[in-house]
């Protein structure tokens, strides 16, 4: 349990829960807006919230808890924090608005459901959004996340409907231009706390507050209605024969199913599927199974146990957000980890870059720290043929350099290369 704030849920909770992640640029307001959220939700320590009141308390202190941002005022990390409402229990992922971290957001919506976009009502003049703020709205879109924009500051800008209007619209310009859809605004103060859980000024917005936004966004998907796909970590030996152990990314298993076992995508049927070490008549999405199979398969860690439809393939088209301090090298190598699969893999092309000042792709021969790409990756050995917007356990994966390991990029497959 994250040090800042203690999860304590309603009686009547319902076991609901959504993931939800802050983004914008730096200064707009992120932190002290989920401070906000933290002490008007009570899901503070009685000590954190002891002499937390008045218009002049650092609310952003709440979710600063690293020294070094206390000391240069921003957020460098991913911040979790948790607090819930009586329909829904909440995890907070709280992302740095400068761009050299972009990477930490992009870790920060890999595991979200919904973003929440800050925006500074009152440095928003004529339309003009901050680079950041488009960068942040990308990154929402590649990862096909719901958005909610809370337009913050309002009281300083004297609650003008005009200046909410004019975020609105200038956000939706950027929106159309990225394919977002269904975007939720709600007029805010961080500072002040209107709107956030309360009702506040605004008399001319009728809509939710941010809380009872948050609490109709759409919670992370069941995906066991999914096509079957489970990664294997670990191979064990039981008698005379092997037991496949891992973590169900999708989709349902069941003793007698016939599935494709891969890379090779033979075909096998499950014998006995053990949850705990016990057999289970049926095993979900989310849950770590150990999988007996009736035939002998050639099946190593990192292939999969997948339902007739598994495809696989060499060649990929991906979007890139380039995570790395030392630009791309053209070919040049790295490795590729799709769940418990690695395997050698090359940039063989970027295709276009994201102007994130225009937000029109601009054809580019390199790529550098916080890129957004898309490019065609050849793999040495097959990979998952998932597509990201289908798949998102599987349809994922991450390049890795093979001499620092430092991770290199985090990838979305969108299309395979026949």
């Amino acid at each position: 349990m994250d040090g800042g704030a203690i999860f304590r849920p309603a009686a009547n909770w319902s076991g609901e829960q959504v993931r939800f992640m802050t983004a914008g640029s730096v200064d707009d307001g992120k932190s002290t807006l989920i401070g906000r959220l933290l002490l008007d939700s009570k899901s503070l320590l009685t000590d954190q919230a002891a002499g937390l009141e008045g218009e002049d308390i650092d609310l952003a202190a709440l979710t600063d808890g690293l020294e070094a941002e206390r000391a240069q005022g921003i957020t460098i990390d991913v911040a979790y924090r948790y607090f819930a409402t009586p329909r829904t229990s909440f995890i907070i992922a709280d992302a740095p608005g400068h761009e050299q971290y972009t990477r930490n957001m992009v870790t920060a919506a890999s595991v979200s459901d919904v973003v929440v976009l800050v925006i500074d009502a009152a440095r928003v003049e004529h339309g003009v959004l901050k680079p950041q703020t488009r960068r942040h709205a990308a990154v929402a879109a590649l990862m096909g996340l719901d958005l909610i924009v809370a337009v913050n500051k309002m009281d300083l800008v004297g609650w003008s409907q005009e200046r909410f209007d004019e975020v609105r619209t200038a956000f939706g310009d950027v929106a159309g231009v990225l394919g977002l859809r269904d975007i939720a605004f709600v007029p805010v103060s961080g500072k002040r706390g209107d709107n956030i859980v309360r009702r506040g000024e605004a008399p001319w917005y009728e809509g939710p507050t941010l809380v009872e936004l948050l609490e109709q966004a759409p919670a992370r998907a069941s995906h066991a209605a999914s096509p079957l796909r489970l990664p294997v970590q670990v191979v064990l030996r039981h008698g005379g024969g092997r037991l496949y152990a891992g973590r169900i990314e999708s989709g349902a298993i069941r003793p007698g199913d016939r599935v494709r076992v891969g890379p090779g995508a033979v075909e096998a049927s499950v014998a006995q599927v053990r949850v705990g070490g016990a057999g289970v008549a049926r095993a979900e999405a989310g849950a770590s199974v150990t999988i007996e199979l009736t035939e002998d398969r050639d099946l190593d860690r990192g292939g999969v146990i997948a339902d007739g439809g598994v495809r696989y393939a060499r060649r990929v088209v991906a979007d890139l957000c380039w995570l790395d301090e030392h630009a791309w090298t053209p070919a040049r190598r790295y490795r590729l980890r799709q769940g418990a699969l690695e395997t050698q893999a090359l940039i063989e092309g970027v295709r276009f870059v994201r102007d994130m000042g225009t937000l029109e792709n601009a054809p580019a021969s390199a790529l550098k720290l916080n890129d957004i790409a898309n490019v065609q990756i050849a793999a040495r050995d097959p990979i998952l043929g998932d597509l990201f917007t289908e798949l998102p356990g599987t349809g994922a994966f991450v390049l890795f350099d093979p001499e620092s390991n430092q991770t290199a990029a985090a990838g979305m497959i969108r299309e395979i290369v026949e």
